[in-house]
């Protein structure tokens, strides 16, 4: 399958939620495409093998609260690399830093812990969907 395929199969099994959480937000639930193995498969090889490359490998996976776990973990456990959650605030037991952004309903704060990433590492920041980028961005 090339990646326009790949593209289209996995949006076909993405739901569009109208008015959720908010009036006027056009949620997009990866709940099918978690439920079906066939498809959640294909997701991950198309992350693995898009990062197994050379040029693009990370020294560590990081992954957004909470759908974020679910793919980040997952790509990470396939590559061999570690894994560092990004949390909602209040939820790390360690020492954090933090970052407050903006989304299309409000605004939240994620945290993750001072020593989970290196100087120098590069992450590979993954989360379920990018909507307004506020959550990636904070993530960075």
């Amino acid at each position: 399958m090339d990646n326009l395929n790949v593209n289209a199969y996995l949006k076909r099994h993405i739901r569009t939620v109208p008015d959720w959480p908010a009036p006027g937000v056009q949620f997009r639930d990866i709940t099918p495409l978690l439920q079906d193995p066939r498809v959640f498969r294909v997701l991950i090889d198309a992350f693995v093998h898009r990062y197994m490359a050379p040029d693009l490998r990370p020294d560590v996976v990081a992954g957004l609260d909470a759908r974020g776990f679910i793919l980040g973990s997952v790509v990470a456990y396939e590559l061999g690399l570690g894994f560092v959650p990004i949390r909602k605030k209040g939820k790390l037991p360690f020492t954090t830093v933090e970052e407050t952004y903006e989304l299309e309903y409000g605004s939240a704060t994620v945290e993750l812990h001072t020593d989970a990433v290196k100087p120098g590492q590069r992450v590979l920041l993954m989360d379920d969907l990018i909507s307004t980028g506020g959550t990636m961005m904070a993530g960075k």
